[in-house]
């Protein structure tokens, strides 16, 4: 009910618009059809990841189409108001059909200040060629969450500091909408990035925070809500009516990253470095699994249309955590709390973990180990080391390419009680396809190949071949 109110309001607030606009705030519309198949029992990894979950079953092969529309901010506009909306319907055949509303979202923009509802995805970063996105938490791996957010809407100057000195600030809060362990439950996100700029170079630093908060668990029934709003977004102690960690722990399911950014532009490219450190509880806030998180280089050439454009390095390891679980005293207080083993995106209470309608809202690596209910239980494998490599560029001057290659090894967890691996599994994964932009019509047609090799996932080769258009 609550995903059709976010729906007709969207839709009416947006018609509304243009009716009131005119033609300044047309959209532009975009349709996209593609053939999918593989030699494996289902989809190659890299054809179904980071694809906002548009592909919900699994078979060997798969019909996609999508049609939708889309009017987005202008910062270059001089007015002081703005208007973006837009939506993305998706219809896809497995075997059987599936139909999605994907996205829908209206926003407008004071200024540098944005505020937005509905649901759509984050812009993509990095020539589309990292593997999370950028972010360990946060990647276009799953459906966009309905939701609201106020934001700012770009880098903006900080008062007195403002000739070197900018900050960029998000608020959101966001509903689960999918069926999970625990129904009906909330997501907060937050973040605060702070940088400087000094000549060609620009350095920042900042903190991302995600809270799982409310719903109804089949183990601890209603779960607090607004009245310890405040307790689950500044990671305060759960308050009476909480289940027992979220009294010893923080209240809700808390994670988080914290976020380094180094970008330096010369004459003819930019390079970009970028780190990631996640937390889980007080132990990673303190950084006591200094070794995990994400590491990333991208190289972007400014020349336009050459043979390549651009190049992604990332290396991720989750293999600390903190180490395995002890006990440790709090200070001098003599209270004992244990440490270690924080089993990224999983948690005791709303044990679906780190997704939405069974996809990892973050690095796609991370695969959920989904019931015989068809609800998530949440990852069986979160010791992961990675390295991968993403490359793009342009043969000719309507001819693109892109190829990306990734291997990882996963160690399961630390978790006694979880099934363990007799040995690591290492596997390898990649994708390259080819796009042509027709000269005189806005069409392209797609092509691509994509497999998997190795011991986690099956041996699997697919390909596929599409067409999309964009117009006014």
């Amino acid at each position: 009910m609550l995903k059709i109110i976010f729906l007709f309001t969207t839709v009416f607030l947006a018609i509304t618009a243009v009716a009131q606009e005119g033609r300044g705030v047309l959209p532009e519309f975009n349709a996209s059809f593609g053939s999918y198949a593989s030699s494996g029992k289902d989809l190659p990894f890299w054809m179904v990841s980071n694809q906002n979950g548009v592909f919900s079953m699994k078979n060997p092969g798969y019909q996609l189409f999508q049609f939708g529309f889309e009017r987005g901010l202008k910062e270059d506009s001089l007015k002081k108001w703005g208007l973006t909306y837009g939506t993305n319907l998706v219809y896809g055949y497995a075997g059987a059909s599936d139909f999605q509303l994907n996205q829908y979202w209206l926003g407008t923009r004071y200024k540098w200040l944005e505020m937005k509802v509905g649901a759509q995805s984050d812009p993509i970063l990095y020539g589309g060629l990292s593997s999370t996105n950028g972010n360990m938490d946060w990647s276009n791996n799953a459906r966009p969450l309905p939701g609201i957010a106020l934001s700012t809407n770009r880098f903006v100057p900080f008062f007195f500091w403002k000739k070197w000195f900018s900050v960029k600030a998000f608020y959101a809060e966001y509903l689960l909408d999918d069926k999970q362990y625990v129904e009906h439950a909330h997501l907060h996100h937050k973040y605060v990035y702070g940088r400087a700029s000094f000549d060609s170079w620009k350095i920042g630093l900042g903190l991302d925070h995600w809270v799982f908060w409310g719903g109804t668990s089949p183990d601890y029934g209603e779960l607090p809500g607004f009245e310890s709003y405040l307790n689950y977004i500044v990671g305060l102690r759960g308050q009476s009516g909480s289940p027992g960690q979220d009294k010893t722990n923080a209240a809700g399911n808390s994670l988080g990253l914290y976020v380094l950014t180094v970008e330096k532009d010369y004459r003819d490219f930019r390079f970009t470095f970028y780190y990631n450190h996640p937390f889980e509880d007080r132990s990673g806030l303190e950084m006591v699994n200094l070794p995990d998180g994400l590491w990333g280089l991208y190289f972007n050439l400014k020349k336009e249309k050459t043979f390549l454009k651009d190049i992604v390095y990332e290396f991720q390891s989750t293999m600390n955590q903190s180490g395995t679980y002890n006990m440790v005293e709090i200070g001098n207080t003599g209270i004992r709390t244990g440490r270690g083993d924080d089993n990224y995106f999983n948690h005791g209470v709303y044990k679906s973990g780190f997704v939405h309608y069974n996809r990892m809202m973050g690095t796609p690596v991370f695969v959920p180990v989904i019931g015989a209910n068809s609800i998530s239980q949440g990852f069986d494998n979160t010791r992961i080391l990675l390295h991968h490599i993403g490359v793009s560029g342009w043969l000719s001057e309507r001819l693109c390419w892109r190829s990306m290659l990734t291997w990882s090894r996963s160690f399961g967890t630390y978790n006694p009680s979880d099934v363990k691996f007799p040995y690591p599994l290492d596997q390898f994964s990649f994708l390259t396809e080819c796009g042509y932009n027709l000269k005189n019509l806005p069409i392209r047609f797609n092509v691509g190949i994509a497999g998997d090799y190795g011991e986690r996932f099956e041996t699997r080769t697919g390909g596929y071949a599409g067409i999309s258009w964009r117009f006014r």
